[in-house]
């Protein structure tokens, strides 16, 4: 698909808005302005990019959010379908992560199989392989349903089912499937739980499904874009001004109004915008809201709490990604299902001038570090309890990073700045980063891109089919574009 697709009679090019700057609303208005579309993108924020920002300060650059990239395949692909090259290189990461252990023990993990078992005894290595081989089958078995494709319908569900609903093990939870491949050993076990993280879960409660996600990083590998994960952002946002998308920062979308049972007018805080047809790229709770709708309450993904740290000096200790682990894993997510901070949280590190030398000055250090931490509560709060509540939840990362000897002294800290979950409230419901939790087989299923009785209208984003992290954004933005390009007549 070409930039000459866009171009003709504007009173004859059908217009759709896009809701939310967010890679997955980035990628909607990309396909849908290279189908032809007159594409109008609405973004209360200053900046796009949505959780995936960026922040840059004394001569350190931060990405704010997402930092784990799989599946680069999936951003170039974005670019391709609209004949463009992709302006974001990749880097693969190698150790894929360091993992530090609470009796100080260190393992490098790698896509290679060979330095990967190097760090483990005998029975530990039998066990990583029955594991890792149970990952592969899922996620293969499951990517074609769940992933590449439109939210799976009956039909798709049940020929899932006939071939591999036994080997997901339905109504197994990711800890018994775990203990029942040998894989739960005071090492691996943590290991492998917190994948289910990646989308959400209190791994203790998540599906033996979910194991999947460790394929799609341990076997597919992390890669770092070339410039940091904002670089993607930049890329898409220069590939709209090709297309002549009209951005709209800093306007508030206050409801949808339809017109015979379809979504016909956006209204915001600088006025009504007409349209033929709707991209909603945020969480699908707002989007209900909006249509006056009242969402089914469920129990939140988890939210984060996050530091960023300049510093003038390296810890060499710390990889491009590093991964501390707590005394007793899984005690944190009693103190967040309690609506807490956890005292003692698995910490995870980012140090991007790994990979990437211009991210901090000459012998300093970009530390993006993160905790688990509770989505903010439905009702009862207030700004005191919530300054309350986070403040806690920072006092826990400093006495975790100095008790596992990851902290720093005060002349090594140059800038720093927090985000918690009413930073991230921003962008989700009550601060939440991946929608409802995905507990229990069903929970693992995201909603699909359409709401019953609404015409013009199509979801995207972490919150819908197929789910967060920046390339199934990518495909959920590249979807929605797709469902309403039929409908409004688009090639």
């Amino acid at each position: 698909m070409s930039a000459a697709r866009a171009h003709g009679s504007d009173g004859a090019r059908p217009r759709v808005a896009v809701l939310g700057g967010g890679v997955a609303g980035l990628a909607a208005a990309l396909r849908l302005a290279a189908s032809g579309a007159r594409v109008t993108l609405i973004e209360r924020e200053a900046r796009l990019g949505g959780k995936a920002g960026e922040w840059r300060e004394a001569g350190f650059r931060f990405d704010t959010g997402p930092s784990v990239l799989t599946l680069p395949h999936v951003v170039r692909e974005t670019f391709a379908e609209v004949g463009l090259e992709c302006p974001v290189a990749f880097r693969p990461a190698a150790p894929l992560c360091r993992y530090v252990y609470p009796d100080g023990r260190v393992w490098d993990v790698y896509r290679e199989l060979e330095p990967t078992l190097a760090g483990l005894a005998a029975d530990e290595a039998e066990a990583y392989l029955r594991a890792l081989r149970k990952a592969r089958e899922l996620y293969e078995a499951a990517a074609p349903v769940f992933v590449h494709g439109p939210p799976p319908g009956l039909p798709q569900l049940a020929a899932y089912g006939l071939r591999h609903g036994l080997a997901a093990a339905p109504g197994r939870s990711l800890p018994a499937l775990l203990r029942a491949l040998g894989a739960d050993s005071p090492l691996l076990r943590p290991f492998f739980l917190r994948f289910a993280t990646y989308v959400g879960a209190d791994p203790r409660r998540a599906p033996a499904v979910l194991h999947n996600v460790a394929w799609a990083e341990l076997g597919l590998g992390v890669h770092h874009p070339v410039g940091g994960m904002y670089a993607l952002v930049r890329g898409l946002e220069a590939a709209l001004a090709r297309f002549g998308v009209e951005v709209r920062l800093e306007t508030t979308v206050e409801r949808l109004a339809q017109r015979g049972g379809a979504v016909r007018e956006v209204v915001t805080d600088a006025g009504v915008l007409p349209c033929d047809a709707v991209v909603a790229a945020v969480d699908r709770d707002r989007v209900l809201g909006w249509l006056g709708r009242r969402p089914r309450p469920r129990p939140p993904s988890l939210s984060g709490l996050v530091l960023l740290a300049g510093l003038g000096q390296r810890d060499q200790r710390l990889a491009h990604h590093t991964i501390v682990f707590p005394e007793r894993y899984g005690e944190e997510f009693d103190a967040i299902a309690a609506g807490r901070h956890p005292h003692d949280p698995t910490l995870y590190l980012n140090v991007t001038v790994h990979s990437d030398p211009a991210d901090a000055p000459e012998g300093g250090e970009n530390r993006f570090v993160m905790a688990n931490a509770p989505a903010l509560p439905r009702q009862g709060d207030d700004a005191v309890a919530r300054e309350a509540r986070e403040r806690e939840g920072r006092e826990a990362v400093m006495a975790t990073l100095a008790r596992r000897g990851f902290d720093w002294p005060a002349s090594a800290l140059v800038t720093s700045r927090w985000l918690g979950p009413a930073a991230f409230a921003r962008f989700g419901d009550r601060g939440r980063l991946y929608g409802a939790a995905p507990h229990g087989l069903l929970g693992a299923l995201r909603p699909g891109q359409r709401l019953r009785g609404v015409r013009g209208l199509a979801l995207a984003g972490g919150t819908v089919h197929p789910g967060g992290g920046v390339p199934l954004a990518l495909l959920s933005g590249r979807e929605a574009a797709e469902l309403l390009a039929a409908e409004v007549g688009l090639g």
